[in-house]
């Protein structure tokens, strides 16, 4: 989710107060919070204390609504010690407090996991190989309007700075950041450059005929030059502005920073003469971008070249109409990310779209997400992207950043293209993420970028590539800090043609400095086994995993065939075993959406089987024509759309499960047996019944089936009541049952047989059913011993945490308490009210957890007690010899 959804949760949100529950809350709002992104609450590079942002405050609003919080993060620290207590408070208030630092190398065990994608790669697997290509574009004449405005942009710069060496540093900032908006444009493509520059050419003459005039315009410029060099991306508010509001913002920002820039500069005969130099190169370059912003550059060219080489051989070159028949599409695919900038998004859709123009299906080529497309069409892009090719004719996905996060594009792409690349390697990987990720089925992607060796700024953009590549394979996705510094040294001053060697050296050997990288590692590292305890991790894993599937004892054939054994009870076909399109096993539901002609429900049950329904499709259309797809048991794999992976919580699933659950208690007794044929050679009979314990508010705290099971006799051969048989003779005759059931090609006794075990049954039940109540009384004492015992260790584990944790509270408030000035020495202003607020936050804490110790442990010891045993009687069973 992203800040802005956070804000409009946070408003949205229950009114809090000591009354609230939140359990109940927990209970009522199931879903997780997620994030895919660290808490944003990380200063500049250089700041020595984090600084908390909207969304990391939002976040806290709204977490202790939930009983359940997860937080998915490829950055989980920024360097910041205090931000990273931040989050882990979020997570566990008890074990964790805001500022303060996380200690003792098992801290982050209970709450932490964190894998490296190339750890995992090299032990077992599952990920794609990475392959970073190179697209060179050589050759190019001087005359080129890439290199052409690349040298008059930094010679603009450059007479542009002599006329301001003697400003203010503000102004000479403000000026600076002018030009480095400008360049990443131009570094983008000339139609963005040339409608950027277009507005500043005219503001700096405007300026210019004021003479000195007042700047009171220009008040909050510093923020509004900061927004000029940063595209939006999905957590800013601008992502969701129409092109017309980003063009009148962006022209807000030009005027506002070239006010300032002019206001303060003198006007002597030399800057006069500088000015007009200035002038002839705004000129030069405008009209040099005028006359190629419409026609395509080299990076577009040197693209339409690559999808006719891998996608369309016969798409012809730009400009030309093929002869014969439409070219024909193969199925490979291909994501293509810009910044989100109107001008280059809006230039590379319409010359992508006049390329393809004369091919097959060439309108439902091309698709585009920007943060203006909304949540349901995003969705249903996705979904086509993912679909397999023979399909769908989709083949180019136009994104902007706003894309990089939260979206999955691997089920058939393993071509992404940087046609501009941020200065930023976290977005870089960011967007290298939408197809290098898990369920990708292809062994290799590739993630194409542009490179101009002849413009100088290439070679820094390339430096930084290979930086990118770097850091994933060195230090995984910690990389926040670097980031961060990167994007702020080639903000400060663009890249300078005189400078660029030095600049592309510094990105080169960038690295936390010395206290970040120790306080990360030491935080990290612990909750980070590298590759050689990654084996052992992943057997215990497996360890644990079979473990759970014992203790549930869920199956993937017993729950399909309960669910068949329901559409039976309602007077359906059962499933039908089929192949999806890859020749895996999969099974067919019968029409049971045609019971809605009596039960008007069953449409909307049945819809959640039907592939997704499209954004301007009508509801009736739809289910006229969408298919209700196969279903399967087990995990795919990959990607498709072309089958449902059916789960407990499915809405076809819960419904039929609750049929079937209720048809032991339609007459409030037990009303159903079993017949089934084992290979021993004595008949038996089993009651089976269900203990439930229940605890404080009616929580479920265990459920069980209890069986009873006798040796079966003729009733006229009987001498008494029939006898259960110890536990191990039971134990015996269940797992005959389960062979049983689970066997195939098993006859069934005859009517006869049939008919003298439904006779017996009533008097069966008479005889057994007194030895239930016992027998669930046992296992009812030992799961509540094991229930008691897990809450006195958890109340247990509860108290020590929460005085371990207010130990650390304390000597952190008395140490900040005490020397409070020396701390701060060289923290700013923002940091020390930070630091204040968290001191503050210590205090109420430390409270808290005396009211904590009082009642949580105890809380949590009652949660496991016992307060309501229930027993009741679910089915009758026969084994029948088979030798009979």
């Amino acid at each position: 989710m992203t800040s802005a959804d956070v804000e409009r949760l946070a408003q949205k949100a229950l009114p809090r107060g000591p009354r609230f529950c939140t359990r109940c809350a927990g209970t009522a709002l199931r879903r997780p919070i997620r994030t895919c992104s660290s808490p944003r609450s990380a200063p500049a590079f250089g700041g020595r204390y984090g600084i908390e942002s909207k969304f990391t405050r939002a976040i806290r609003d709204l977490a202790w609504r939930f009983e359940h919080r997860l937080f998915l993060s490829a950055t989980p620290h920024n360097g910041h010690s205090n931000s990273f207590s931040t989050l882990l408070e979020l997570l566990d208030p008890y074990r964790f407090t805001r500022g303060v630092k996380v200690r003792g190398k098992n801290a982050l065990d209970p709450v932490m996991v964190r894998r490296l994608k190339e750890d995992i790669r090299a032990v077992q697997g599952g990920f794609p190989e990475r392959r970073v290509e190179r697209r060179e574009i050589s050759g190019l004449p001087e005359d080129a309007p890439e290199l052409v405005l690349s040298r008059l942009l930094d010679e603009y710069r450059s007479v542009r700075e002599d006329r301001l060496a003697g400003a203010a540093p503000r102004t000479r900032a403000t000026a600076g950041l002018l030009v480095v908006g400008l360049q990443q444009r131009l570094l983008s493509s000339i139609e963005a450059f040339a409608r950027t520059l277009k507005t500043h050419r005219n503001h700096v003459e405007k300026q210019w005929e004021k003479r000195g005039a007042s700047a009171s315009a220009s008040v909050g410029t510093d923020e509004e030059g900061q927004r000029f060099l940063t595209p939006p991306d999905a957590d800013d508010e601008r992502a969701d502005w129409s092109p017309g509001e980003l063009e009148a913002e962006e022209e807000a920002q030009v005027e506002a920073v070239t006010a300032l820039a002019e206001s303060g500069t003198g006007h002597d005969a030399h800057a006069e003469a500088q000015w007009r130099r200035e002038m002839a190169l705004l000129d030069q370059m405008h009209e040099v971008a005028e006359k190629h912003r419409q026609q395509p550059c080299a990076k577009t060219r040197k693209l339409l070249g690559w999808i006719r080489e891998n996608m369309c051989p016969g798409l012809p070159p730009f400009g030309l109409q093929p002869s014969g028949d439409p070219p024909q599409w193969n199925t490979r695919r291909l994501i293509i990310f810009t910044e989100n900038r109107e001008g280059t998004k809006r230039y590379l859709r319409e010359v992508l779209e006049q390329a393809i123009a004369d091919t097959d299906q060439a309108e439902d080529r091309i698709e585009v997400i920007d943060g203006l497309v909304s949540g349901e069409r995003r969705k249903e892009i996705q979904r086509r992207f993912n679909t397999h090719p023979e399909k769908d004719p989709l083949r180019i996905l136009l994104a902007t950043d706003a894309a990089r996060e939260g979206l999955n594009f691997q089920a058939h792409c393993t071509d992404l293209f940087h046609f501009d690349l941020p200065w930023n390697p976290g977005r870089i990987e960011q967007r290298n993420g939408r197809i290098d990720r898990k369920l990708q089925p292809a062994e290799e992607v590739r993630c194409h970028y542009f490179v101009l060796p002849q413009r100088v700024e290439d070679r820094v953009l390339s430096v930084l590539v290979n930086k990118t590549d770097t850091i994933k394979r060195e230090l995984g996705s910690l990389s926040k800090v670097i980031d961060d510094e990167i994007e702020r040294r080639l903000g400060q001053g663009g890249i300078r043609h005189g400078e660029a060697d030095q600049l592309a050296q510094e990105i080169r050997e960038a690295d936390l400095e010395g206290e970040k990288k120790r306080v990360t590692e030491e935080e990290l590292e612990a909750a980070r086994e590298r590759r050689e305890n990654l084996e052992g991790q992943i057997e215990q894993c497996r360890g644990i995993l079979e473990r759970s599937r014992e203790w549930t004892g869920f199956e993937a054939e017993p729950f399909r065939e309960a669910l068949s054994c329901s559409l039976e009870l309602i007077g359906a076909e059962p499933l039908q075993r089929t192949e999806d399109v890859d020749g895996a096993e999969a099974w067919r539901f019968p029409p049971l959406d045609r019971r809605a002609e009596t039960d008007p429900s069953w449409y909307a049950t049945m819809d959640t089987l039907r592939p997704p329904r499209g954004q301007t499709q009508k509801l009736t259309e739809w289910r006229r024509e969408a298919p209700i797809r196969p279903v399967v048991f087990k995990d795919a794999g990959v990607l498709t759309e072309d089958t449902v992976h059916l789960h407990l919580e499915q809405r076809v699933v819960q419904r039929l499960l609750a049929r079937f659950r209720a048809q032991g208690f339609i007459y409030h007794d037990l009303s159903r047996a079993c017949l089934a044929q084992s290979a021993d050679s004595i008949p038996w009979v089993i009651l089976l019944g269900r203990l439930s314990l229940y605890g404080h508010g009616a929580e479920r705290l265990h459920e069980e089936i209890v069986s009873i099971t006798a040796r079966w006799t003729e009733p006229s051969q009987r001498k008494g009541p029939l006898q259960p048989y110890a536990r191990d003779a039971e134990t015996k005759t269940l797992d005959l049952l389960d062979r049983s059931l689970t066997g195939s090609g098993v006859r069934s006794p005859g009517e006869a047989v049939q008919r003298k075990l439904l006779d017996a049954a009533p008097g069966d039940i008479k005889d057994l059913l007194p030895h239930l109540q016992p027998r669930a009384e046992e296992l009812a004492e030992l799961a509540g011993r094991r229930l008691r015992e897990r809450g006195e260790r958890e109340s247990k584990d509860l108290r020590e945490t929460l005085e371990r944790q207010r130990s650390r509270v304390a000597e952190e408030l008395q140490k900040h308490e005490g020397s409070f000035k020396q701390l701060t020495i060289d923290f700013g202003e923002e940091e020390r009210r930070q630091l204040e607020s968290d001191m503050k936050s210590w205090r109420t804490r430390l409270e808290q957890f005396e009211r904590d110790l009082e009642t949580e442990p105890e809380r949590v010891r009652q949660f496991y007690e016992v307060r309501t045993p229930r027993v009741e009687p679910v089915g009758l069973v026969y084994l029948w010899p088979e030798t009979n």
